[in-house]
């Protein structure tokens, strides 16, 4: 078992921000989403808790969405 946010400490922190899958703070894994079935996690601007399956220790995943919309594309007027 990884010693409590021993990956997280041993930085860089920028390494745990703004991921496309979590990284485990304690052990430095990636967490799944796909193979851990947690869908939930995709729920916007949440914070959730997951178990890592590599070390078995929990931690937080704060998920964000971002939204931008276009009209670039429009028909022509008649």
């Amino acid at each position: 078992m990884a010693e409590k946010l021993a990956a997280l400490n041993a930085g860089p922190s920028y390494r745990f921000a703004v991921n496309d899958k979590p990284k485990c703070p304690h052990c430095g894994e990636d967490f799944d989403i796909a193979e851990n079935e947690a869908w939930r996690l995709y729920d916007e601007n949440d914070t959730h808790e997951v178990t890592c399956p590599s070390c078995e220790q929990d931690f937080s995943v704060t998920s964000t969405a971002r939204w931008s919309f276009s009209t670039d594309e429009q028909e022509p007027r008649p």
